[in-house]
């Protein structure tokens, strides 16, 4: 319950600070080109999650990202990691952008190491020609533990720098 509740007061926070009149165009993340950033939250648990990504602005409604995100103690306790491949699509409108994500990840608990999917879904505001902000909710599917499949979802906020 308290993770639905999390992805409620996060979509609802980035809502209403982003509840202005939409800019012309988008100031950043309509232009090609590499960026680099970093998130930190919490997952299930509450526990700290940190991560960070490189990725590719394919156009100004597609990305690819690779990420390494460091999961915290996650149920069972178990401290978790995972490197990710994830691509993004943006509904972008002004200097906001909605956005999903849809990859795979390899992840890495006490007694477990397995490939699964990740998706997610977020808000990104572009502050600044090069500098964007994120609040995201992104789950990690059948993170395998002591033998036995967990989910971990991560509530997170992060910055995005734009190579350009």
């Amino acid at each position: 319950m308290k993770s639905k509740k999390g992805i409620a007061a996060v979509l609802a926070l980035a809502a209403a600070a982003f509840a202005q009149p939409a800019a012309a165009q988008s100031m950043g993340g309509d232009r090609p080109g590499f960026y680099a950033g970093g998130s930190v939250g919490t997952n299930d648990d509450e526990e700290l999650a940190v991560r960070a990504l490189g990725g590719y602005q394919i156009n100004r409604t597609f990305a690819a990202e690779l990420g390494y995100h460091r999961l915290g103690e996650i149920p069972g306790g178990a401290k978790a990691r995972a490197l990710e491949l994830v691509g993004l699509g943006f509904i972008p409108v002004g200097p906001v952008s909605l956005y999903g994500k849809l990859g795979l990840f390899r992840g890495d608990a006490r007694n477990g190491t397995n490939t699964d999917l990740t998706y997610g879904a977020g808000v990104q505001y572009d502050l600044a020609r090069n500098i964007s902000l994120r609040g995201e909710w992104q789950r990690y599917d059948g993170l395998k533990i002591g033998g036995r499949d967990v989910d971990v979802d991560v509530m997170s906020l992060g910055a995005i720098f734009r190579f350009q």
